[in-house]
């Protein structure tokens, strides 16, 4: 292109800024959004592999509720494909004179590290380092003090309480500062965590095996190959150990025997001692009788005895008497004794009693086998992989339809550009210039606005929308700050699609315009002609519509692309906006839905054994609103997008009759309220869908003893969070085969805020019947970091939707005002007032928004409904249900705008210079 082509361009580009930046905010909206939500997935990601990788996080995790033995430590060694693989130990405790509770971990040496935030590691036994959020409440070198449930045995498996602190860390697999999880002390609920030696631990058995393999190592963790080959590894691992379930009872009941023996044999040492001094007592009282017997006679014999026999036989008696004493002595003290030990040997022989009917009675042990967001304490894991789910998936619908609808829009602005341009064209084309040198200038003109305004939106996808979502969450996550990387593809991607949007359009367009000669280039585009439309077939519409109304309804069918792209203009921006706000509404209630209009109790309050009059008390204290016995049971089933295992609670009342007070069961697309029945089981909807389960299906799912159960589905009950099933006694006796019996309590507070809720966890939890609490407020915060993440994401796809519709109103209605200038100066010299040309053009784009936006209501609820399948976690359903808001956001924002661009329309036209205008362009 020579000089007078190029001053031609900067030319053209100074008198249509509009256009021009409009092009721009177009492309820089579609790159912002596409990039931002491409990018910041693979972001998060990137930052939990790399944090993983540091702290060689295990890939899988086992536990027993028995322990794991040498033998078990041997056979876990022993799997193929083995990379590293430690063992550890680990309990719960309080910190004492409060309800917080910690979980304290052995040090470990390669596998499961931990990141030291501030001082260092233990070194020795009495040093302890905690987790980074407790360091405003603690300091370097201040003791912490701990109290520890006592086992069945009495003992306790931390060998001491007291540490001092040396320093803060964070755990590559506790990652959630807000929800650690369930803990066996405290309010039922893990506050926090610390590591210690080794030594510090008086175990017979690890608790925990952490392994890592070697085909995972270096592996995207979030990948579906990495998914693919952990299951395989999980499945064959889970079955190794289950065959080894048997021989590990056998030994656990031999190891107990082992223990049994010296008590029995002192026990059996104690009887041989009784006897013992009982069969000395007898001989030495069978002597004094034979003694006393032997005097007796010899005083018959001998009734005149001498001065000197009577002395012997007085002395003699004297001795018996004495002896008698003795005797008598003997035998208090060993009837004391004696008491003291049958009541010793009684103790011992039901102590032992009791052991050997437990052997009997002993289960094969559940070996669980979990990956990173499985493990106790793996919900931080578990939400950080959901917000990154939720944005790749948010990706994959947002940016496509707003790229949609922002190519239409610069298509015809293009258009618009080159019939501006059509007469400085034909003057070119006269001159001499060729097609090709006239074209190349369209083309750089789309060429630069679209890749320009890409150019920033790549910038500000790669920057701005990782750290919008990294402030979502941070607060709740401890994984480090969010890593940025650039992506060469991705950014490609955009550049092609503004090239597709703004540089294909404007060739095609210039290419067609030119075929024309130059004398025909140099006079106007002739205007679209009229014709009858439609509604004038319909004389009892027609003939009642006032002159301008007819000229508005003419007007919108003689210009029908300038329609067909305001009308999907409109329902573009209208489509995000619904759906963003529909999206929005249906997460935000789902907090208030669940734990206050379905689940009305506030714990649940789980028994350890039969032993419950403590828990009895506890539950007619005054803070106890009310409270009803169930069966409570923690049911698993392998399911969902990353093929995790999802805890199922299964509840079953003892009193069906009061059971709604506690549990509102409802059908959610009727609201009619389901009641338990012989039939079959209820199970939530989340459930039901993960499951693909209908009213009737048949479904399996595992118990806590790892046996399967097979159910039917009677109903499907409305839930927003976690996976439930209820049944009543008569269905649970028919799925489990055993007699019905309540383990469990729910429990209404009277004050059921989150502090006294978690006070009376905590006084629960210190009773010795009570095995765990479950707060609803824990489920409840987790949910909530989802919610806030996502919430946020929809807030910044809602502003994009916002300036979307701006930036397409106010590029149509320009575009509409500049075809249309010599008819609107033509209608003002006739003597039509300010406002009457204003609505004379403006009544077609009021018309033309509400039929969009009507349109963007339509597909926006498909695109809703989209989101909903697409979207929400394994745990999580959204509430489907549509409010009011949703329709009147959009509505109010394009509303908005139409007014706000009805008075710039007004302003524009008011100043618009008539005979300019209209002089001839001949």
């Amino acid at each position: 292109m020579n000089k007078i082509i190029w001053q031609d361009i900067w030319q053209s580009i100074k008198h249509t800024k509009g256009q021009f930046l409009s092009i721009f905010g177009l492309m820089l909206i579609g790159a912002f959004a596409l990039v931002g939500l491409m990018v910041t997935g693979p972001d998060m990601r990137d930052t939990g592999n790399h944090y993983a990788q540091k702290l060689n996080t295990p890939d899988l995790s086992v536990m027993s509720n028995y322990g794991l033995d040498k033998q078990d430590a041997k056979k876990i060694r022993q799997t193929k494909g083995l990379k590293d693989v430690e063992f550890g130990y680990m309990t719960d405790t309080v910190v004492k004179n409060s309800t917080k509770s910690f979980r304290i971990f052995s040090k470990p040496k390669k596998v499961g590290k931990y990141e030291l935030r501030n001082g260092r590691l233990p070194k020795h036994n009495n040093e302890i380092a905690l987790a980074a959020q407790f360091s405003k409440k603690y300091h370097l070198g201040q003791t912490i003090v701990f109290t520890e449930k006592k086992n069945a045995l009495g003992t306790t498996l931390l060998k001491r309480h007291h540490f001092k602190i040396v320093g803060f860390i964070y755990s590559g697999q506790i990652l959630s500062n807000v929800n650690l999880g369930q803990s066996t002390s405290g309010t039922g609920e893990l506050n926090g965590y610390g590591i210690v030696n080794p030594q510090n631990f008086d175990h017979t058995v690890y608790t925990v095996a952490n392994l890592t393999y070697k085909n995972l190592h270096g592996l995207d963790s979030y990948s579906k190959d990495y998914s693919e080959k952990l299951r395989r590894h999980k499945k064959a691992l889970t079955k190794t150990l289950k065959s080894n379930a048997g021989a590990r009872k056998q030994r656990i009941i031999a190891t107990a025997k082992k223990q049994l023996q010296p008590s029995e044999q002192k026990l059996s040492q104690t009887k041989q001692k009784l006897n013992s001094a009982k069969k000395q007592l007898i001989d030495n009282q069978n002597e004094l009788t034979t003694q006393k017997e032997q005097l007796t006679a010899q005083a018959r014999q001998n009734p005149n005895p001498s001065p000197e026999e009577q002395l012997s036989a007085k002395q003699a008696q004297a001795k018996i008497t004495v002896a008698e004493k003795q005797l008598q002595a003997k035998q208090a003290e060993f009837t004391a004794k004696s008491k003291t030990a049958v009541q010793k040997i009684t103790a011992g022989q039901t102590k032992i009693a009791k052991a050997k009917k437990q052997l009997k009675q002993l289960k094969k042990p559940s070996y669980s086998v979990n990956n990173r967001r499985e493990i106790p304490g793996g919900d931080g894991n578990l939400v950080y992989t959901t917000v990154a789910q939720v944005v790749d998936d948010l990706a994959k619908v947002f940016p496509i339809f707003l790229y949609f609808v922002a190519a239409l829009v610069t298509f015809t602005t293009m258009n618009r550009f080159i019939d501006e341009e059509r007469i400085n064209s034909g003057t070119l084309k006269a001159l001499g210039y060729d097609d090709r040198t006239i074209i190349s200038k369209f083309v750089f003109y789309g060429f630069s606005a679209g890749t320009m305004g890409t150019l920033v939106g790549i910038f500000l996808g790669h920057t701005l929308m990782p750290q919008i979502v990294y402030h979502a969450y941070y607060q709740s996550i401890t994984l480090p700050p969010i890593e940025t990387h650039f992506y060469w593809p991705i950014s490609l991607i955009a550049l092609i699609l503004a090239w597709t949007s703004s540089v294909l359009p404007a060739y095609l367009t210039a290419k067609n315009e030119f075929r024309e000669q130059p004398a025909a280039l140099l006079l106007p585009k002739p205007p679209a002609a009229g014709s009858k439309i439609l509604l004038e077939k319909i004389p009892f519409i027609w003939h009642r519509l006032n002159f301008t109304h007819k000229v508005t309804a003419r007007n919108i069918f003689r210009y029908k692309k300038r329609m067909l792209m305001t009308i999907f203009g409109v329902c573009g921006a209208a489509t995000l906006l619904f759906a963003g706000f529909a999206v929005k509404n249906s997460i935000s209630n789902m907090n208030e839905r669940q734990f206050s209009q379905l689940l009305h109790y506030d714990l649940i309050v789980a028994h350890s054994s039969s032993n419950t009059k403590a828990i009895k008390a506890k539950l007619q204290q005054k803070a106890i609103k009310s409270e009803t016995p169930v069966y409570y049971e923690s049911m698993n089933k392998t399911t969902g997008k990353n093929g995790d295992n999802q805890s199922i609670t299964l509840i079953v009342p003892q009193k069906q009759q009061s059971f709604s007070k506690y549990v509102t069961l409802n059908q959610r697309s009727t609201n009619q309220k389901i009641k338990l029945s012989n039939r079959g089981v209820i199970i939530s909807e989340r459930l039901a869908d993960l499951l693909g389960a209908k009213k009737g299906s048949q479904i399996t799912l595992n118990s806590a003893t790892g046996h399967q159960q097979k159910m039917t589905v009677a109903g499907i009950t409305e839930m927003y969070t976690g996976h439930f099933v209820f049944m009543n006694q008569r269905q649970y006796q028919q799925v489990f085969n055993h007699k019905y019996h309540s383990n469990a309590n729910l429990v209404i507070l009277k004050n059921s805020d989150q502090a006294n809720t978690r006070k009376e966890a905590a006084q629960f939890m210190k009773l010795s019947g009570v095995s765990g609490v479950v707060q609803n407020t824990a489920i409840s915060q987790e949910l909530d970091v989802v919610v806030q993440s996502l919430n946020l994401i929809m807030i910044v796809l809602i502003v994009v939707a916002g300036l979307l519709a701006i930036v397409i109103l106010y590029n149509l209605t320009n575009i509409n005002i500049a075809e249309r200038i010599r008819e609107l100066s033509t209608i003002k010299v006739l003597g039509f007032y300010e406002k009457e040309v204003t609505l004379y053009i403006y009544r077609e784009t009021i018309l033309l928004t509400g039929i969009g936006i009507l349109v963007g209501y339509l597909t926006g609820d498909l695109l809703y409904r989209y989101i909903l399948y697409v979207v929400p976690p394994d745990n999580v359903m959204f509430n489907p249900a549509l409010t009011a808001s949703s329709f009147l956001w959009p509505l109010g924002v394009i509303g908005i705008v139409t007014i706000v661009l009805g008075y710039v329309v007004n302003h524009k036209l008011s100043n618009l210079d008539m005979l300019e205008a209209l002089k001839s362009v001949d």
